[in-house]
């Protein structure tokens, strides 16, 4: 990145040096020089990003499957209580699942249940069977959002934890159903993630 600086640098004072060049298109050829390096720099930073990412490895995947945003604000806080306890964590929508490689330790599930025992969006079409299957033998484990006041509740979630337990993934606990993000289940949803910190 500091050798792009330079370099950009030099090209526009190089600019400057011709005398062939009117005032106007100096200003003109500096500009695009300028922002040339920025567009460069903008993508360099994305690759170094994606290659930290993929060589990195990631002890939790946090996946998520979401409507309202909630599932994904507790994804995000089960990330940063498990990056703080020294864990490397990520988050991702739930339908994204088969673009990562699987965790060292184990694939966390954050999910809410829709309407009448549905997927929310992030959701649909997560597994076509080769997903969870490369989770056998892998931990795993699920926190389940509804509302009991609706006849199906959590019924997304535990649906995805048979369809990983069929897979031959490995359920670390039994899965946590939370109605109306009752914050006492998300304590109990943390206590046996990290019961050190409990």
């Amino acid at each position: 990145m500091k050798n792009l600086g330079l370099l950009t640098a030099l090209a526009v004072l190089s600019v400057w040096q011709l005398d062939s060049l009117t005032l106007e298109r100096r200003w003109l050829a500096s500009g695009a020089l300028v922002a040339y390096a920025l567009v460069l720099m903008s993508a360099l930073r994305r690759v170094q990003a994606g290659r930290a990412s993929a060589e990195g490895g990631r002890d939790y995947w946090i996946a998520y499957a979401t409507e309202t945003g909630t599932a994904r604000q507790l994804a995000q806080e089960t990330r940063k209580r498990l990056r703080k306890a020294g864990y490397r964590a990520d988050t991702l929508a739930l339908n994204a699942l088969a673009t990562v490689e699987p965790p060292d330790r184990a694939l966390l599930l954050v999910v809410s249940t829709t309407g009448d025992g549905d997927a929310p969006k992030t959701g649909i079409g997560w597994d076509d069977e080769r997903v969870s299957a490369c989770y056998a033998g892998l931990d795993f484990a699920v926190l389940a959002l509804g509302d009991r006041g609706y006849p199906r509740f959590c019924a997304f979630g535990l649906e995805v934890t048979q369809r990983m337990q069929a897979a031959g993934a490995r359920p670390l606990f039994a899965p946590v159903q939370v109605s109306q993000a009752d914050p006492r289940m998300i304590d109990v949803w943390f206590r046996q993630l990290l019961p050190e910190q409990g």
